[in-house]
């Protein structure tokens, strides 16, 4: 009674803890469902940020374009800008060229009305107006009064040109002062066009910088997010990696529990037919005697029996035991074959040498105190041989 207790202790044990593996693998099955939706908003945030990438970078392509064409222009405005400060040097050289000239000729003004202000004084000095007719008739012969003839030409063209040069002197003047002041200005339109053009330059460098900052700080922004969004993505395909080994892992060892419980499920029934068998046997020897040898063997659940190998492949064999354990897919279960009116099918058994083990298997040479231990293989077969050990029944 109490070994039954034992054995659906047992499998009671390893119902709980495939409950356990189960409810375990179920919620990691939950926790990578969670972890595949978390990726695929990673991957949808990742989608959006590259695409918003790719048109960022195509506005600065855009506008390195629009860049290119406005220093172009820029570089048309400083050759104009260039012209027209050799234009605004060249202006004020001619201006003050004029002035200088202006100043010359006001010089000479003033010498030529000084030296008329003189002969005027001289005129006054020597009597008044003098009469040139007078001149001529005071002439002593005729080669005086040619010679005075002369003299008054000579008088009166020098006054002529002297007084002609001035007013062809204050006319140069004006029309020179008009020029000056016709250049001043020209000179100062041309300032104010290049002053406009330089704040022009100025404007569309300052608003082309402007925009590229804005721009390469929108792409230096997103690509900060996508190198968060590629390391959150990288860790939860971790955590998905191992959430998954730990499903596989939980598995196996469900698997594992699964065929652990079969098998005492197995053990276990066999063990109730053996005890069944062993009741009948033992109530039909009670009723027919007791066989002696039987009885001094069996002492203590202990017997000395003959002990030899085989294998799941061995020439007849099916593979699977009398109470059909599959050896091929077992191949490191502890199985013996015996004789059922020896060592009841079922039964745990502690073999010398082997170990613990389920005496699962018949053979038609094992008749007696023999048994047949399972080993994988051939070599170890060849290895175990022959022997003699002792079995006790648990």
């Amino acid at each position: 009674m109490r070994k039954l207790t034992v054995i659906t202790l047992a499998i009671t044990i390893i119902f709980g803890i495939s409950f356990s593996t189960h409810v375990l693998a179920d919620d990691k099955k939950d926790d990578l469902q969670e972890i595949k939706k978390q990726r695929e908003q990673i991957q949808e945030n990742l989608s959006g940020a590259e695409k918003q990438i790719s048109t960022i970078m195509s506005e600065i392509d855009n506008l390195n374009e629009e860049i290119n064409d406005v220093e172009e222009e820029i570089s048309k405005k400083q050759l104009l800008i260039d012209e027209t400060e050799d234009k605004l040097h060249n202006t004020v050289n001619e201006i003050e060229q004029l002035q200088k000239e202006i100043q010359e000729l006001d010089e000479n003004i003033a010498k030529r009305h000084k030296l008329l202000e003189d002969r005027i004084s001289s005129y006054q000095k020597s009597g008044g107006h003098i009469s040139y007719l007078e001149v001529l008739l005071g002439a002593q012969s005729f080669s005086d009064f040619i010679s005075r003839i002369t003299m008054v030409n000579t008088i009166t063209k020098s006054d002529s040109d002297l007084i002609a040069q001035l007013e062809a002197d204050m006319k140069a003047v004006e029309e020179k002062q008009l020029l000056s002041l016709n250049k001043l200005d020209h000179l100062n339109e041309l300032k104010l066009e290049q002053e406009k053009a330089l704040a022009e330059v100025q404007e569309q460098k300052q608003q082309n910088e402007q925009r590229k900052n804005s721009l390469e700080s929108k792409q230096n922004d997103l690509l900060a997010k996508i190198e968060n969004l590629k390391s959150e993505e990288n860790s939860l395909a971790s955590m998905e990696s191992k959430v998954r080994e730990q499903i596989a892992a939980a598995k196996a060892k469900a698997e594992a529990e699964a065929k652990a419980r079969a098998e005492a499920e197995a053990a276990a029934k066999a063990k109730e037919e053996a005890k069944k068998e062993r009741a009948e046997r033992e109530q039909k020897n009670s009723n027919k005697g007791t066989n002696e040898d039987t009885l001094n063997q069996v002492s203590d659940k202990t017997l000395t029996v003959t002990a030899t190998a085989y294998t799941a492949n061995c020439k007849g064999c099916s593979g699977t035991t009398h109470t059909g354990i599959d050896l091929i897919a077992n191949p490191d279960t502890k199985v013996i074959a015996v004789d059922p009116s020896v060592i009841p099918l079922g039964s745990v058994v502690y073999v010398e040498g082997y170990g613990y083990a389920i005496a699962g298997d018949i053979g038609s040479a094992i008749k007696g105190n023999k048994i047949d231990v399972f080993v994988p293989t051939r070599a170890e077969a060849l290895k175990w041989g022959v022997r003699r050990v002792k079995v006790t029944i648990q």
